[in-house]
């Protein structure tokens, strides 16, 4: 009797697990998993963006490049950079029919390059600028996202990064490392 006791109760734990799924409320997936924008950020970088949602994981890349030769206002006179990061969706919904939030964490990676501008003569009222020193810097971090998606193709993501920064060029090792706190935003076409 005690061995059919354990089988009924087995049977029950296993209908029970297997039923779970079925149970659970599904997340919504998107139909546009594909999207192009720009996107701004010390982590992700700044330019051009492509993002691309794979069920409840994604990516994103972006790229951009200025180059200022006459570096009249102080800008820099080369500036690129180029970041991707992973992503993975930890809550999605629909609010209404023309509304879709989600709330992801990410990690990601960059690549910044830069040539200062140096002001020639900083004791006189008449600004004039040189190239200096090219910089190489490489950053790592991760942090918290949230994404709007109106009417299924317009999407808005704002972004806090925690991240690290490695300027190999700098003279001292003190001044090769630092660590910032930042927003990031995207402005995205979902298709």
């Amino acid at each position: 009797m005690k061995a059919n006791q354990r089988i009924i109760l087995l049977s029950l734990v296993f209908i029970m697990v297997a039923a779970t799924p079925l149970a659970a409320v599904e997340t919504p997936i998107p139909q546009f998993r594909q999207a192009l924008g720009v996107q701004v950020g010390q982590l992700s970088g700044f330019g051009l963006s492509y993002q691309q949602w794979n069920g409840i994981t994604g990516y994103q890349i972006a790229a951009g490049a200025m180059y200022h030769p006459l570096m009249d206002n102080g800008s820099n006179l080369l500036n690129y950079v180029i970041g991707v990061e992973f992503q993975n969706s930890v809550y999605m919904d629909d609010f209404s029919n023309w509304l879709t939030g989600r709330l992801y964490l990410f990690t990601g990676v960059n690549h910044r390059g830069f040539i200062e501008s140096i002001d020639t003569n900083p004791a006189i009222d008449i600004t004039e600028y040189a190239p200096g020193d090219f910089n190489a810097e490489f950053g790592a971090g991760g942090g918290i996202g949230v994404e709007a998606i109106f009417f299924e193709h317009f999407a808005v993501a704002t972004e806090m990064a925690i991240m690290v920064a490695w300027n190999p060029t700098r003279a001292l090792v003190l001044e090769q490392f630092a660590v910032d706190i930042g927003p990031q935003l995207s402005l995205r076409y979902r298709y």
